[in-house]
This record gives structure tokens, sequence and C-alpha cells, in this order.
């Protein structure tokens, strides 16, 4: 049973997006992005709620889930996956909601703050700085170069929700200094979250239900793109540029959605009549939905995770390849079409099997979050009530 995986908990990229991580019932999985084969694996581990690789160091940061006696969800461990072996861990008084690295350091999210450590010797952290998020846990981070180019020094910038702002501070040097600090007033009354996209350098704010994506420029914080994604509500998973002047964006479980950022359509944000009126916004070009990835069944196992965290994307800044790696065990490379506003699945492989004779004792007593459940809507507080097919037919909306 070591080698199933019944739970996917966790997908991420590595900073390059060169490869992603799996975190899963069992222990973490390494994938190559390019023809997603696996790479590396350890299923020694226990339930492990989420991964990030660093580099392409072939080494594994890790929390586990609060049932796994050896490495819970208060302690973070960093794996050497070509050994296969632990280096290091540590643990915590918190839960741990969220990793990430960036350059050479590591960020570790708690309930209301950030903990930020060294990753320079890879079998130990060294305290860097710790930040307070005040009203929210989610936050955007990423590195950019420093205006001076002389002193060549790392600049690392943090967003997040403050009361009616996107507050995005800048951090500068190996001591994480703050260097400024720019407010932004929030056009949404709650964001649902917050992304980073680097090439055109602007954070990407989805209102609540998802029907309005923003754009910001990250250094002047000017509102430069408004995107109409749809009625129905939504959440927005991943944002990556594709072919230079396009946007890919995910919706949960059910589209894929393209957008031309450089149509002349543009944001003009018009000061006649009423403030409320929106201006001009930009329409999605083509859309992907994930039942035309997938046949009838497959992934069917996997519906749970699915339906709760939908996909993560990666794309090819200068080409027309979008990655596609989703929580329902399929990973894909699809070929877009922008001069026809089409596309093509190019490859199509699977990164998480379970078995057929696995324990039914054991999935009976841990289907509280309910393997086949499905709702109206994302944002439906009871479930649908009937049989599994009958909710798959009805699920392939918005």
């Amino acid at each position: 049973m070591s080698n199933s995986i019944y739970k996917i908990n966790n997908l991420s990229f590595n900073n390059s997006q060169s490869q992603f991580c799996l975190s899963y019932n069992d222990g973490i999985k390494a994938f190559n992005t390019e023809d997603f084969k696996e790479t590396y694996s350890c299923n020694t581990l226990g339930a492990i709620s989420m991964g990030v690789l660093f580099r392409e160091l072939n080494i594994a940061i890790f929390a586990g889930k609060e049932t796994n006696e050896l490495y819970n969800n208060k302690k973070v461990c960093i794996y050497d996956l070509i050994n296969q072996k632990l280096v290091y861990s540590t643990s915590f008084l918190n839960e741990i909601i969220s990793l990430k690295t960036i350059d050479k350091y590591l960020i570790i999210g708690f309930p209301g703050e950030l903990k930020i450590f060294s990753l320079e010797k890879s079998d130990n952290l060294i305290p860097i700085k710790e930040i307070s998020l005040p009203e929210s846990d989610i936050y955007e981070i990423w590195e950019k170069k420093s205006d001076n180019d002389i002193l060549s020094l790392t600049e690392i910038d943090l967003a997040y929700f403050f009361q009616k702002e996107i507050c995005i501070n800048s951090f500068i040097g190996n001591d994480w200094s703050n260097s400024k600090k720019l407010d932004v007033k929030n056009p949404v009354e709650k964001g649902q979250n917050l992304f980073y996209v680097k090439k055109i350098n602007q954070i990407i704010v989805p209102d609540e239900t998802a029907r309005y994506i923003y754009g910001f420029d990250a250094n002047s914080g000017k509102q430069v793109l408004l995107l109409y994604r749809g009625e129905k509500p939504g959440i927005i998973t991943s944002v990556t540029l594709l072919n230079k002047n396009y946007l890919a964006i995910n919706n949960i479980n059910r589209n894929i959605y393209i957008y031309d950022i450089s149509s002349n359509q543009g944001i003009k944000i018009l000061d006649r009549v009423f403030n409320y009126f929106y201006g001009d916004y930009i329409k999605p070009i083509i859309k992907i939905p994930h039942n035309e990835l997938v046949k009838n069944k497959e992934g069917e196992f996997y519906e749970s995770d699915f339906q709760k965290k939908g996909a993560i994307l990666a794309g090819e800044e200068d080409g027309i390849n979008l990655k596609v790696v989703s929580y329902n065990g399929y990973a894909f490379k699809i070929k877009v079409g922008f001069y026809k506003n089409d596309f093509e699945v190019v490859i199509k492989e699977k990164i998480a099997e379970y078995k057929d004779e696995l324990d039914k004792e054991y999935l009976s007593e841990n289907n509280d979050e309910n393997l086949y459940s499905s709702y109206n809507s994302i944002f439906d507080k009871e479930k649908k009530k009937g049989n599994k097919s009958e909710q798959n037919n009805k699920s392939n909306n918005s």
C-alpha cells in the first residue's frame, strides 16, 4: 500500500518551473516539467501536507500532516532526494500553512506570520527575519534585481492584503532590511488570492468570485489590466505568462482561460456617469475546459482533490506550450494556437496511481472529506445529494 497515492495533498513548481513536487499520503515525488517523468520518489515519510523543491539541487523541503507521527504539521524538514535521507528538521509552536523558496531563502507561513530563513547551508536553517501578516494569510513573494547594480543586492518583494489595501514591501540584502513600502487601494472587497507574473512585473488580483481579475504594476501600484472571466463563481488557482503577450489563468477545476494582454482593449477606468462602472476589459480568446483534457472516469479517484485545488500552470514565456499539472492525477503539455484560437494536447502523463486492492476499511475511515463529493458550486455550503455518476454529469459548468 505504500506505493499507492490515494490523496494528492499538494503540487508545487520549483522557482524555474523546470521541476514540480507532488506531496501525497505517504511521501513526496519529484517530476521533470518538460516530459512529466518521475525523477525521484520517497514513500517512507508518511502523509506529507506540502513540499517544495530547492532550485535544481534535488533537495525537497516539506511539512507533514497533523497525523504524521514522525513529521507533523509543525515540523519543517530538508530531505536529500538523491541519497534518500533526512538532512535536517526543526519544530515550531504553530502549524505550518505554506512553504516557498526564493533565491537562497525559505519562507515559512504560519497563521498571521512569515518566518524567513537562509538556505545557504543545505543541512541547516539560519533565521533571518519575521514578518507579521496582521489580517490575512494570503501573500505573494518574489525576487527581483535591485536598482543598485553596483552592489548587486538581492531585492525581495512581498505583497499581502491589509484592510482595504494591497501592501507591497521591499526588502534588500542578506538581512532583509526594509527598503520601501507601497500601499495600493484594493479595488475589491475581498481578494481571494495574489499572483505575481515576473516578465510583465504585475500583481494579479482576482475579486471574491473571480468575475473580474485585476493587474497592478508592482513598482508603481497602478492598475494596468482588467480581465473578465465570467458570471459564475470561481477560484483562481494559478496564473502564468505564455508567449510574451498572453496570460493563462486556471479556474479551480473547470476551465483554463487564455487572455491576449497586448490587446488594444486595455483598461481605461471611465470617469463619467458613476464611478462604479467598469471601463474596457479584456475577455478570454481561448477557453480550455478540463473535461476535454480527460476521458470519462480518468482521474475519478482524485475528484475530491481536484474539486478543491484544481491545477497549477507553467507557461513558456517565449513559446506556445502550456504545462498543466492537475490534482486529478494527470499532467498535460498543451500547444496553444493563437491564430486559430485553438489548442492541442501534446503530452498527457499520469502522475498519480492508486491500487485497486487498497484497504477499503482505510478509505471508509478517512472518507470524511468524501473522495467523490461534489457541490453545485464551489461556494455551496452543502453537498449535492445523489450518486457519483449523477454528480459528475452535472459538474461540467462555468
